[in-house]
Order: C-alpha cells, then sequence, then structure tokens
C-alpha cells in the first residue's frame, strides 16, 4: 500500500508537539515536568528520587550498547522490577548469552516474512472493518482500531487462544501498567500478587499452545525447546504486556501527527513512502517512554561519572525528538535511527511486527484520507498510564474527492 504525498506545513506542527507533550504530561503530571526542567539545562543529568537522566540520542545508544558498564539486572533495573512477578526469563529482565540464546530460538517467528503473513490473517479483518467504516461515514476511534490490532496479532504469535475473551485481555494489560510509575522500582509483596493475578488471564489462554508444541507460535517454539510451562506462561505474558502497549499507543499518536500537520484532510494527494511516514512517526512519539539500566562499572558518560548501582534512566522520548517537528521528508540523524526500538542486544524482538501493524493500519488511514479527507473529530489524552496514549482519537471522513 502506499501513502499519500506529504506537502508539511510547518506551523501545525506546533499543534503535534503540544499535543506529545500533553499526552507526557497527562502520563506522568509530576515527573514529566521536573524531567522536562531537568533535561533542558543537561542532556545527562541527575534527578533525585529517579536516577541518573540520558535524554542525548548518542549516550542514550552508548548505555543501550555498552553491556560492560550498563546491565538491566539488579536494584533499581527493569530486571529488579519484573522477576518477582515473572520469573528470571522473560527477556526483558535478561542479559548475557543466556538472553541471546532465547531471542535467537524465537527470531524467526518476528521476522518480516512470518509477521506479514500474520498481520494478513490477524490484522487485515479489524482494518478492513475499520476502512468500510469510515467510508461509510461512520466515525472511528483509532485507539480501539490500534488495541484490537495489536492484541490480536501478538496473540496469534504467540498462541493465544482464540477463544479468549479480547476484552479480559486487554484489562489484564491496563492493569498491570496502572501499577507502575516512574518512582517504581520493585513491587511488594502484595503488588506481586496482584501483578500475578492480573497476568494470569494472559498466561491461561497461552496454555494451549504449549501443549500442542508446533513450532509456529512461540509457545509452541518454547514447549519444544523443554521450557517449562511456568517459563513459557511467563515469557508470554511478558510479550502481550509490551507488544499492546507500544503499538497501541504509536497508531493513534502518529494519526495525530499526521492530522494536525495538515496532511489528512486534502483528499486526492499522490504517493509517497509510507516507510518514511511511519519512521518519522515513531521518532515523535517514541512510545517507549524510557527504559533502565544499572550502572554496572563505574564509568563517565558526557562529563558525569554514574556511580556504581546507579539506576540509568534512558529518556527514549526527549532524545528522539530533538530533530524538530514532525516531518516525515525528513532523515533522522545516525544516533537517533530506530532509537524508538532501543540499541543493542536489547533492540526490540517484535520491531518487524510492530512496523507491520502500523503500516496496516496507518497505510489504512492514508489511502482513505486520500480518497476523502480525514478529520479528528475529538481526542482525548490518557491519564496517568505507564505507556502515554490517547484515551479515545476519533476520526471522521470528509467529502469525497
Amino acid at each position: 500500500m502506499r501513502a499519500p504525498a506529504l506537502t508539511r506545513r510547518p506551523a501545525a506542527t506546533d499543534v503535534g508537539r503540544a499535543w506529545e507533550s500533553r499526552l507526557i504530561r497527562s502520563a506522568h503530571p509530576v515527573v514529566a515536568r521536573v524531567v522536562d526542567l531537568a533535561v533542558a539545562r543537561r542532556s545527562v543529568t541527575r534527578l533525585p528520587g529517579v536516577g541518573l537522566l540520558v535524554a542525548d540520542p548518542e549516550a542514550a545508544r552508548r548505555v543501550l550498547t555498552d553491556t560492560e558498564h550498563f546491565t538491566k539486572q539488579g536494584p533499581g533495573s527493569s530486571g529488579a522490577l519484573w522477576t518477582p512477578v515473572l520469573g528470571e526469563r522473560v527477556l526483558l529482565n535478561m542479559d548475557g548469552s543466556e538472553h541471546a540464546l532465547l531471542r535467537r530460538s524465537l527470531a524467526d517467528l518476528f521476522s518480516p516474512r512470518v509477521v506479514d503473513e500474520v498481520c494478513r490473517e490477524a490484522a487485515q479483518p479489524i482494518v478492513a472493518r475499520a476502512a468500510e467504516q469510515l467510508r461509510a461515514g461512520e466515525p472511528v476511534d483509532v485507539v480501539r482500531l490500534a488495541r484490537e490490532v495489536s492484541a490480536a496479532v501478538i496473540g496469534q504469535v504467540v498462541g493465544l487462544s482464540s477463544d479468549a475473551d479480547l476484552a479480559d485481555l486487554l484489562r489484564s494489560s491496563d492493569d498491570i501498567e496502572s501499577m507502575v510509575t516512574w518512582r517504581t522500582r520493585t513491587f511488594d509483596e502484595a503488588g506481586v500478587d496482584h501483578a500475578r493475578r492480573a497476568l494470569a488471564v494472559v498466561q491461561d489462554a497461552a496454555e494451549s499452545a504449549h501443549r500442542a508444541a508446533q513450532a509456529d507460535t512461540v509457545m509452541g517454539r518454547l514447549a519444544l525447546q523443554g521450557v517449562s510451562l511456568d517459563e513459557a506462561r511467563s515469557l508470554a505474558a511478558a510479550l502481550f504486556l509490551t507488544g499492546v502497549g507500544t503499538v497501541s499507543s504509536a497508531l493513534p499518536r502518529i494519526v495525530g501527527q499526521l492530522a494536525d500537520a495538515g496532511f489528512l484532510d486534502r483528499p486526492g494527494a499522490a504517493t509517497a513512502d509510507l516507510d518514511a511516514v511511519i519512521a518519522e512517526g515513531l521518532r515523535m512519539t517514541t512510545p517507549s517512554l524510557a527504559t533502565l539500566r544499572r550502572c554496572a562499572r563505574p564509568t563517565e558518560l558526557n562529563g558525569i561519572r554514574p556511580r556504581q548501582d546507579e539506576r540509568v534512566v534512558v529518556l527514549l522520548w526527549w532524545a528522539t525528538r530533538l530533530s524538530g517537528g514532525f516531518d516525515p521528508g525528513r532523515r533522522a540523524p545516525v544516533a537517533m535511527r530506530h532509537l524508538w526500538f532501543g540499541a543493542g542486544s536489547h533492540f526490540c524482538l517484535g520491531a518487524p511486527l510492530a512496523l507491520a501493524e502500523l503500516r496496516a493500519m496507518t497505510g489504512m488511514v492514508l489511502e482513505v484520507a486520500a480518497e476523502r479527507g480525514l478529520v479528528v473529530t475529538r481526542r482525548v489524552a490518557a491519564r496517568r498510564v505507564l505507556v502515554p496514549r490517547y484515551a479515545e482519537l476519533w476520526v471522521s471522513a470528509g467529502a469525497p474527492g
């Protein structure tokens, strides 16, 4: 699918930047404002109670790729937060050779060929239904579209039962997300129990694929490798959480950027590169707001010396926005390129899957916009959520072009 040619309206991009800032501050009302002030003065700085903040793209890439000095294990890291809930083998809390081996064993399930096929089966029917609604003059909530598509797609890859209730799965994801703030370093015993109960909805839906032990799903692949059901259940939950959270945040925010820059309300446009639109949209939105590391060995970072065991907060959203406003015709600087998916050994395993989903949904939106023009009729920022996002973003078609 080809996307309409985009001629940027520079003044309108300020609206998009303002909405992005509003989403971040609605999600994290206090910390986001404090971080804004801190990194405005210095892109690598300490914030008491939070950690060492890294908002410079080159420094961020260094932290994510330098496994000698920075790790995902230990106090203040993502491992310390999630291991009590999910166990020790869920990729996001692993390092070293064991992590690399598990990634390699699953990598082909996230290859471009496989994810394109999954999206045709799981995403396209949902996307086509939304397109029909728009062409019929009915409004569509892009947030709901993205959540349904992302849950259906990651569910098929992981191997969740087709009988699982989509609403229950999404509530489970929301429940876990509501438990985490910037200051959360670990869960107490009650928090661990609550998180495990919430995740059981996803985990229970994954058991049948583990029993079937077929190589075309994550759960089946793990079973064939001799991974226990308990460990497989934990990894299934982790993949579902990350897969739904990022894509369901990204798509509505990209559509908002396109609308705010004046790219959706002009029927009859020519064609352009859809991948460039998505890459620029991800640069502007960067759904994984930040990622955590622990300083394993003292070193220097932009003139500051991280302390042994200090928590390092890599501010991906702040780092990737330094190139300015939304402009699909511009290539991101090398240090920033693909940083929204991370870098190094923990570069997002599901990146090809996320891109395939975004191509299907963004391509549909732009195709209908080229035919009829689209306008955003309502949008609401989600409040106090881990991944900044819209609670609603409704679009409607205009008159045929």
